[in-house]
């Protein structure tokens, strides 16, 4: 009785799951990456009869977030609700790297199978020889011209028979350390596809028969895209380029396969409510009271997707190749902007960031030297960017190249830069720089109750290129907020000095194989039970 009334149960939830639904065949065909998360768009085609009818989209993820599905269509068709639930018993589908794998499986295994069977062969073969090694009877003599030949067949075949063997035994060693790593990346990849799967159901009434096509979206975690940038410079005189990249990255359970992509600045895990300021309570023992706002959920409405971009055309082989960035469309909304990318992109589900270009810009730059001797006697050339700032760009790494060769890395933050952005593009090592003490002038006396310090340094710059150069030195006064300790700044050799930070700068053009000579003096003067360090 009790087996009878599980089986019923049993088949009860899987009519539920199946016998009452339509199931609806969707595909990805646009997705909106916002910085945190991603909202997916599946479009699908499906004829209906008049009457009601649950429509199920199956094997979705299970992150959905229900509180963002949207459905809109096309056809006689009234949508009644939408929801969305678990599935435990319907795996995910298989994806292409999972086939992949368990194809290569077979063939390795196809492989290990042959291998043996002819390492088989040649070991009944050696032993059928070995079992018949025997030369004349009990009754003859052995023949020396016999013996000999049998010597030679035997010496011949059982050497080529371990050749045979030892060759075999290399590929079989090989071919079960190739299987056994797939093997492991299989049993990795069917872990995650063990997993239930995600369904939205729509419930509708076809007023008439005939086709109705469905468009839903919904927002998912695990996603997200990272600014980046490459910045690179060729010659004096000659604009920068630079180009704003995406890395576009997602683990949400299912790939994203020729896809258009939309890059958003919004974040809609971020609350959009704004603060709400409440009284200021002030206590005695300056304990202090203030009630904190809520934040509700903020949601995210989709702007339609820019028409696919005509590629085709005549060949042309000496055309230079195009980038990402050609086909991309920005968007500027009160709040945020969005970067639609005309190309179909894979993004599949692993984590791994996949690169895209997003917009490439030439800007004016400055191009100068810049050294600071007392931390570092190289000089750097340095590329000064102006225009920047009404890219709208956001905070990122950047990779500097300069005459197409890589030189480092930067970081490009709008929030701290200011109308110039500055960016190194390297050390030039044709420019020699010392900096050295005038140990004639430099000296330690105590007068009084008191130290003095005198410090001398002279720098040298000599330009060994075969033209003319402008460079940044920079060295700096100490200072001090103790009224015990008095500072003079006693020379500077005409550089220009912030009073605030002590800092000295001197901006120098220097023609070619000329050298020129800085000297900074100064002197610290404090009680002499003190102990200070003047360098």
């Amino acid at each position: 009785m009790k087996i009878i009334f599980f089986l019923t149960l049993f088949l009860s939830i899987l009519s539920v799951f199946a016998d009452d639904e339509k199931v609806l065949t969707t595909n990805i065909s646009n997705v909106t990456v916002f910085l945190s998360g991603a909202q997916v768009e599946r479009t699908g085609n499906m004829y209906l009869n008049a009457g009601n009818y649950d429509i199920v989209i199956q094997d979705l993820p299970t992150s959905i977030n229900p509180n963002t599905i949207q459905v809109t269509g096309k056809g006689n068709v009234t949508v009644l609700s939408v929801e969305n639930r678990i599935n435990y018993l319907k795996s995910q589908q298989k994806p292409k790297s999972i086939m992949i794998l368990e194809d290569s499986l077979d063939l390795l295994r196809n492989q290990v199978n042959f291998q043996n069977a002819m390492m088989s062969v040649y070991t009944n073969e050696e032993a059928m020889i070995l079992a018949n090694k025997e030369i004349g009877g009990d009754n003859t003599g052995v023949d020396i011209n016999s013996l000999k030949a049998n010597a030679d067949f035997y010496r011949l075949r059982l050497t080529d028979i371990k050749t045979k063997e030892l060759e075999i035994g290399i590929k079989l060693a090989k071919l079960n350390k190739d299987l056994n790593r797939i093997q492991l990346q299989l049993n990795a990849l069917n872990a995650k596809q063990s997993q239930p799967t995600g369904e939205i159901i729509i419930r509708v009434i076809a007023k008439v028969a005939g086709n109705a096509s469905f468009v839903t979206r919904y927002n998912v975690q695990n996603a997200g895209w990272a600014p980046m940038y490459d910045i690179r410079a060729t010659d004096f005189g000659n604009p920068v380029k630079l180009t704003f990249k995406a890395g576009i990255y997602q683990s949400t359970g299912e790939d994203w396969n020729k896809v258009k992509i939309t890059l958003s600045t919004s974040n809609p895990n971020q609350s959009s409510s704004k603060p709400e300021l409440s009284p200021w309570y002030i206590y005695y023992n300056n304990y202090t009271y203030q009630t904190k706002s809520k934040a509700d959920d903020a949601r995210m409405n989709r702007p339609a997707m820019a028409e696919s971009a005509n590629t085709g055309g005549v060949y042309d082989e000496d055309k230079a190749f195009e980038s990402a960035a050609q086909y991309t469309t920005v968007t500027e909304y009160p709040i945020n902007f969005e970067y639609v990318i005309d190309l179909p992109y894979d993004v599949e589900s692993n984590g791994k960031a996949r690169i895209v270009q997003v917009q490439e810009h030439e800007l004016p730059a400055l191009y100068q030297y810049f050294s600071a001797p007392k931390l570092d006697p190289d000089a750097f050339l340095l590329a000064r960017i102006a225009g920047w700032e009404k890219f709208n760009l956001l905070p990122g790494e950047s990779n500097v190249f300069f005459q197409d060769t890589y030189v480092g890395k930067s970081y490009i933050d709008p929030m701290k830069a200011s109308d110039t952005l500055e960016v190194s593009l390297g050390r030039d090592k044709s420019i020699s720089i010392k900096r050295e003490m005038i140990k004639d002038y430099t000296s330690d006396k105590f007068i009084g109750a008191s130290r003095k310090v005198t410090k001398g340094w002279e720098m040298t710059i000599r330009n060994n290129k075969s033209k003319e150069i402008e460079i940044v030195i920079e060295d700096q006064f100490p200072i001090t907020t103790n009224k015990e300790i008095e500072i003079e700044n006693i020379e500077a050799s005409g550089g220009t000095i912030d009073e605030n930070t002590g800092k000295v700068t001197w901006t120098l053009k220097i023609k070619p194989y000329e050298t020129k000579k800085l000297v900074i003096k100064y002197s610290v003067k404090f009680p002499k039970e003190q102990s200070i360090v003047v360098y």
